[in-house]
């Protein structure tokens, strides 16, 4: 609590000295037009994963999908993609979780896939106990809520599938485990042990993340992504910062091809560094849509 305390304290600081500090206005869908464009595409900030009661599509939404050409997702979601994340997912070297926790720490965790996800104690050393800690902490809170899950991107690439939809990527998803191998080992250790100190803290962060994204408030989704990851810097630097700006190229590129809809991460979207404004200093006109 004292260090979540002393992060607010300097975003606090950081907000008076720094002439950004305005916030995006609450949306999670954006028009994005002008600069040469034939005609405006959209963006529409996303989850990775949301319980299906809380799945968000509006009808506005709904129109602007369907009325466009491309759907654009960070990846595509393909075989290939799943298994790079896949491989991504997994230490290396035949090294499990038992090489970085301690005896006491191991059987905390192999207690919560246990007692709280109903994973075996087999299923959890053959498979969970060899995950990197940073995907491990992320897939706790999906296992939380078993399959009453919805995906974002799957749920869109179905949809654009079934109405001829053209589907395409802002990456390959090598770029996407490119960014998260920059996460030094150690660090993603201490992110999981502060997950199996603070697994309740961390649920009720996921409800208030997915409450603020629910709300369109970019700025606390974006606060709330990174509370499993104790604020890191190298993750926001690389996984999120970096790739807003990778991504730039690929999004002028699709929109003057045709109508686009982007569905991005809602924590790529905010702050000065975020795909919004790195638009804006493109020359485009970027607003929420009506």
């Amino acid at each position: 609590m004292k260090t979540r305390k002393l992060v607010l304290l300097v975003v606090t600081i950081f907000c008076f000295s720094n002439a950004y500090c305005q916030q995006e206005a609450n949306s999670l869908l954006w028009e994005v037009s002008g600069n040469g464009l034939a005609q405006p595409s959209y963006i529409f900030g996303i989850l990775k994963f949301i319980p299906s009661n809380d799945y968000y599509w509006p009808e506005k939404v709904d129109k602007a999908f369907k009325s466009s050409q491309i759907l654009s997702t960070e990846t595509q979601l393909d075989h290939h993609a799943r298994h790079e994340l896949n491989k991504a997912a997994h230490l290396e070297g035949g090294n499990s979780l038992a090489d970085y926790l301690t005896e006491e720490e191991l059987e905390k965790l192999s207690g919560i896939f246990s007692n709280r996800f109903g994973i075996s104690d087999f299923k959890f050393n053959v498979v969970y106990k060899k995950f990197k800690p940073i995907m491990l902490s992320t897939t706790m809170t999906r296992l939380s809520y078993g399959d009453n899950v919805k995906y974002y991107e799957l749920e869109l690439i179905n949809q654009a599938n079934s109405l001829g939809i053209t589907t395409q990527a802002l990456e390959k998803v090598e770029k996407e485990v490119e960014a998260l191998e920059k996460i030094k080992l150690e660090d993603q250790v201490k992110s999981l042990k502060h997950t199996l100190e603070n697994f309740d803290d961390q649920l009720k962060d996921y409800e208030e993340l997915v409450s603020y994204y629910k709300k369109g408030d970019l700025h606390k989704t974006l606060e709330y992504t990174m509370h499993p990851l104790e604020n890191h810097s190298d993750y926001e630097a690389h996984f999120i910062y970096g790739r807003n700006k990778a991504w730039i190229p690929k999004i002028e590129e699709y929109m003057k091809s045709g109508q686009t809809f982007f569905a991005i991460g809602a924590s790529h979207l905010s702050e000065e560094a975020g795909v919004l404004n790195l638009l804006r200093k493109k020359g485009y006109t970027v607003k929420p849509a009506e």
